[in-house]
């Protein structure tokens, strides 16, 4: 279940930082320059879990999860409308000086993507792959179970987009078949693309243990998520779901329904970095040589990050003072190529 607290959920987005990491001191101070770009919209006030996507030539897409949408300029968050997802489009990979803008839709609850029902979609990942772009969400339903918040995750879905290049209002949106798991695990996590193959990560209720899959890269771009593999541990390898046994083995445990994982060529390993708690909530980390593991255990490196604005997503650099130099790039999520920020979703502040 995604963590709800007054402030929040916490997305990190982070890659090329095994070196910080490794730091023995860590701190981070807030990048307002870069903050006052979640703060240029005055009708786009504020959203819960940020993803972002790099779709090439210095355009970023943001996907937000509930957003506070003002009917007009000037209202506060209590005069506005829920939208239980938003997206943007980031032009420069710079953020302190990109521009962006913010669509979401004029009726119903203002959603991008549609509320189903009583249901409604919340984001997870998604890769840009050649000409189109693949997103994942997770299906969330209404729930007066005691403990589940008022909502509880009900599976999830995915949409591929035949013309990324044009404005999200122009989009050629086509909803995918997904093959549904017995095991109440969310596929789309995060998305690592390695040669012909796209690694999908998946987490499970309630325990957030971390799963992996994998499908070829033409699969993807055609929308054909059928044939999906399922690792399974090192004695029965990679399985496609109707050939387990069981289920699936999780590769770590203790994970999240939101993580970034990214390759850092300089250390040669694979970083997976989340935020552990809730509120002011420490950033983890964990490596590995190989997408399968063994992982190492999650290890707060940077904590207390519990600062946050009235609206929008704070930004923040880190730096690490025992490596004797800055790991924060002034660069926006690109593809998990190297990375830079990790970001404050306050959507209840």
């Amino acid at each position: 279940m995604r963590s709800k607290t007054k402030f929040a959920v916490v997305r990190v987005f982070a890659a090329a930082l095994l070196l910080a990491f490794t730091a023995l001191a860590q701190t981070a101070e807030p990048w307002p320059e870069a903050d006052r770009l979640f703060h240029s919209d005055p009708r786009w006030l504020g959203g819960d879990a940020a993803f972002s996507v790099d779709l090439g030539l210095g355009r970023v897409l943001w996907l937000f999860g509930d957003s506070f949408v003002a009917s007009k300029p000037g209202q506060t968050r209590r005069q506005s409308r829920m939208a239980r997802n938003t997206v943007a489009i980031q032009t420069g990979y710079d953020p302190s000086t990109a521009s962006i803008k913010f669509y979401w839709k004029r009726l119903g609850s203002g959603s991008f993507f549609a509320d189903e029902g009583q249901n409604w979609l919340w984001p997870s990942h998604g890769v840009r792959i050649g000409e189109s772009l693949l997103l994942f969400y997770t299906i969330v339903k209404p729930s007066s179970t005691p403990g589940a918040l008022g909502f509880a995750e009900d599976g999830w879905t995915a949409f591929l987009i035949t013309n990324p290049n044009e404005e999200p209002p122009r989009w050629n949106i086509r909803k995918l078949k997904v093959p549904r798991n017995p095991w109440h695990i969310l596929v789309g996590i995060a998305v690592v693309g390695e040669g012909d193959k796209l690694y999908l990560w998946a987490a499970d209720e309630p325990k957030h243990d971390a799963y992996l899959l994998r499908l070829s890269v033409a699969d993807a771009a055609k929308g054909d998520l059928v044939a999906m593999e399922w690792w399974c541990g090192e004695r029965r390898g990679w399985r496609v779901q109707n050939q387990i046994e069981g289920r699936p083995e999780p590769v770590f445990l203790q994970g999240s329904t939101e993580f970034s994982v990214h390759h850092d060529p300089a250390g040669g390993r694979y970083l997976q970095v989340q935020s552990v708690g809730f509120g002011g909530s420490d950033i983890s980390l964990r490596s590995a040589d190989r997408l399968t593991g063994a992982w190492t255990p999650r290890d707060a490196r940077v904590q207390g990050l519990q600062e946050a604005s009235i609206g929008g997503i704070p930004l923040w650099k880190r730096t690490a003072r025992a490596a004797g130099r800055a790991e924060w790039a002034r660069r926006c999520p690109a593809g998990g190529q190297s990375l830079t920020l990790s970001t404050l979703a306050c959507a209840f502040g």
